[in-house]
């Protein structure tokens, strides 16, 4: 019986090995087939059949940043440690002093009200107003600070005040009021209040150091300022707006009184205590008189007064009187000066006033209507005293009337080249007789109602 297992020989090929039980055809042995190799792009499709690996999604940003930090992230600790050893020194030691300072630096802080008040020699009562704006918030120490002069080489203080502890948050008023202080440098002190007279603006500068907290951080800042303050301005507008004579005279010689304008052109209210003048007519010294507790705030001041108006002075040099008078008579005027003499605080001579205003003099002129209208009134306003007798006692028998008119008389005469100005008319003298004498007298009691 034929064996059901034969060997295909349908496509037999002469050259073909012959099959062996392992596939395919070679040798009977276990041994290698000789079979030529075949190249792997002959190979058919089903010897390739493989699964490909899925392709991973790609990375965000965040994604790689994350995975960076996670690889580095010991650098970058050491980075942030050497930054904030270097940076942190720098922001507490240099930017934010550099910020506060700047924040000083740009405040104005003028001075817009306070007050000099002498009260010794050596001390002084100082209010002063200014002001801070400040972008932050901030808590101030108390501070010292130094007032001196600018313009003095070197750093001489001549007071020093201290401002209380501040809170400052955006515009914030600083008042400071009532504060006693000792004059450091006398000198220094006059030099500026003489400033403050004879100037209508005078310079205030200060100095100080100032501990500066924002909130958990604390600076020191410099302050240092100088600020223009409106001053006095030579007093001008002083002027007497009336005065009267007291007759019979005061047992200490007090005989006139009145009231007078003490002009305060400044921001600053100024103390110096019982103030004596004295009055001058040219280089004539011909009266004194003091105002009492002088207290100027800012504006316009009228104060009473009372001295003494030296008669027999006047009378005994009426030419030298007139002589200095022409230029304001010619305006219808009388002048009048004031140069300082004392000032007195309980009692004692305030030196840094008196060094100042016995060397400076002050004008006021008085119309002469106004002028006699004041001197008449003061002998029809319920006195009892006779005013032609008067005049016959203090001017004697003859000159008052025929020296003002003989001056005038001269006066024309000698300048008939002169610019012609407003005066008398020229008159002899011989007129002004025992005869036209009598007629003032008479007139003058038809004045006060004596006929």
């Amino acid at each position: 019986m034929a064996s059901a297992f034969r060997e295909d020989t349908s496509h037999y090929e002469a050259h073909s090995p012959t099959a062996s039980i392992h596939g395919g055809r070679g040798g009977d042995g276990e041994g290698t087939s000789d079979a030529p190799q075949r190249r792997s792009g002959d190979a058919s499709s089903v010897d390739h059949v493989t699964e490909k690996a899925a392709v991973a999604a790609p990375l965000t940003k965040k994604e790689k940043f994350k995975r960076h930090c996670g690889r580095f992230w010991w650098w970058y600790l050491i980075g942030h440690i050497v930054f904030l050893a270097i940076f942190l020194p720098i922001l507490f030691l240099v930017i934010i002093p550099a910020i506060v300072q700047r924040i000083l630096d740009n405040q104005p802080m003028n001075v817009t009200g306070g007050a000099f008040v002498a009260l010794t020699p050596e001390k002084l009562n100082i209010s002063i107003t200014t002001s801070l704006d400040t972008p932050l918030p901030a808590d101030i120490d108390p501070v010292t600070l130094f007032m001196y002069n600018k313009d003095t080489p070197t750093f001489s203080p001549f007071v020093n005040i201290t401002l209380p502890p501040l809170h400052v948050d955006g515009e914030t008023a600083i008042v400071l009021t009532d504060q006693t202080v000792t004059v450091t440098n006398e000198t220094e002190l006059i030099s500026w209040f003489s400033n403050v007279f004879d100037q209508e603006k005078v310079t205030l500068s200060t100095r100080g150091d100032a501990a500066i907290h924002l909130g958990a951080l604390h600076s020191n800042g410099h302050i240092e300022k100088t600020v223009e303050v409106n001053s006095l301005n030579k007093l001008k507008g002083f002027g007497i707006e009336h005065m009267q004579l007291m007759l019979p005279a005061k047992e200490n010689g007090t005989n006139i009184q009145g009231t007078l304008n003490l002009p305060n052109w400044g921001a600053l209210t100024l103390g110096i205590g019982n103030l004596s003048l004295n009055l001058m007519s040219g280089d004539l010294r011909i009266g004194l008189i003091t105002i009492y507790d002088v207290y100027i705030p800012p504006g316009n001041n009228s104060r009473y007064f009372n001295g003494e108006l030296y008669l027999d002075v006047l009378m005994q040099n009426i030419g030298t009187v007139l002589q200095s008078q022409s230029d304001a008579l010619n305006e219808g005027n009388i002048q009048i000066d004031a140069i300082g003499n004392s000032t007195v605080v309980n009692g004692q001579n305030i030196r840094f006033i008196e060094a100042i205003l016995n060397n400076r003099r002050v004008s006021s002129t008085i119309p002469v209507v106004k002028l006699a209208g004041d001197l008449i009134a003061s002998f029809t306003n319920g006195s009892q005293v006779n005013l032609p007798e008067l005049l016959d006692d203090v001017f004697g028998n003859s000159t008052l009337i025929e020296e003002v008119l003989s001056h005038w008389n001269t006066t024309n005469h000698g300048n008939s080249t002169a610019q012609v100005r407003r005066s008398l008319p020229a008159i002899r003298r011989s007129i002004f007789g025992p005869s036209a004498w009598s007629l003032f007298k008479l007139g003058m009691n038809l004045r006060m109602g004596k006929f």
